[in-house]
């Protein structure tokens, strides 16, 4: 391993080179925007063993003794938060600020469990404000039910094992899918999708209560609360995907129908649609659409057991 003292030499030479001057202040602002570079990518390299530990098993009570700080600094510094950023006119639609909000009270469900931020945080933090809060309110949606039916179906677990090397029990402690940051993206998506240049709480709540592999659609369904519900009570703030305008376009030719998906809006001409009287659907939407009618034969499959309750 190289000396601190040739380290440091061969950053003196490469401040020198950078400057490509003798003045002693030209000099120093080179210095010091090289150190603050080759900080960041110092910050990085650790950033990346971290990481690189997490995935190993070990425990952020470990990560935090060997970087000398507690194991709630080294997980408030380190470990990956929900993505809340994104102004006007970003692609996807950006963040409001009522969802930012739930985003953050999401993080503190998850970062409360010393977890990895999930699809039930995030099923959590809806019920703090916006429009999504008033129609889980209507539904009989509550933080309590939330979390008891998370403690039935959720089952904790170690990222390392018992060999994790975690001796307060908690610190590879994780929770859920882990999927918060991919299911905003994807409601993100959507209010694009539907030519709104914001994603709102209703947005969030519609993608989570839609995609039957989700924990926060096993909590809905645990609660009896399905998809056909949710989207009955969003379909007023929710607007229908925009249809083509004439402007601009060319005329379609004689004989032939415009292939737009009358759920999502697409007019992909590549995408394989089905025809009905008056309506057509996407082959992505159909798959969608299967997903969740199979997800409710399993539920009623399941309800329908010996001994189980019916819900509803």
């Amino acid at each position: 391993m190289d000396s601190p003292a040739l380290n440091t030499q061969a950053m003196i030479d490469a401040v020198a080179a950078r400057a490509a001057s003798t003045d002693a202040l030209v000099l120093l602002e080179a210095a010091i925007t090289y150190a603050a570079l080759t900080g960041q990518a110092a910050d990085a390299m650790v950033d990346h063993y971290v990481r690189a530990a997490r995935d190993a098993g070990l425990s952020w009570t470990d990560i935090g003794q060997r970087l000398g700080i507690s194991k709630q600094a080294a997980r408030q510094r380190y470990a990956p938060r929900l993505e809340v950023s994104g102004g006007p006119g970003t692609e996807p639609a950006a963040i409001a600020p009522r969802l930012a909000a739930c985003l953050q009270a999401a993080q503190q469900a998850a970062d409360a469990e010393t977890s990895t931020p999930g699809t039930q945080h995030l099923l959590l933090g809806l019920l703090q404000v916006g429009r999504a809060a008033g129609v889980l309110d209507r539904l009989g949606v509550t933080r309590d039910k939330v979390l008891q039916a998370a403690s039935r179906l959720l089952h904790p677990h170690s990222a390392g094992g018992a060999d994790s090397g975690d001796r307060d029990g908690a610190g590879a402690r994780t929770v859920g899918d882990g999927e918060a940051y991919d299911t905003v993206m994807r409601a993100r998506r959507f209010a694009a999708g539907r030519g709104q240049n914001l994603a709102h709480t209703e947005h969030l709540l519609f993608i989570l209560a839609t995609d039957p592999g989700c924990s926060a659609h096993r909590i809905l369904d645990d609660l009896g609360v399905d998809a056909a519900h949710i989207k009955k009570e969003l379909a007023d703030c929710i607007p229908p995907p925009p249809r083509p305008g004439r402007r601009g376009r060319k005329l379609a030719k004689p004989g032939r129908a415009q292939r737009a998906c009358s759920f999502c809006g697409c007019t992909d001409p590549h995408r394989a649609m089905v025809h009905g009287p008056g309506v057509q659907i996407c082959g992505e939407c159909v798959t969608l659409a299967g997903e969740i009618v199979a997800a409710q034969h399993e539920q009623a499959d399941r309800e329908l057991q010996p001994g189980r309750r019916l819900i509803g």
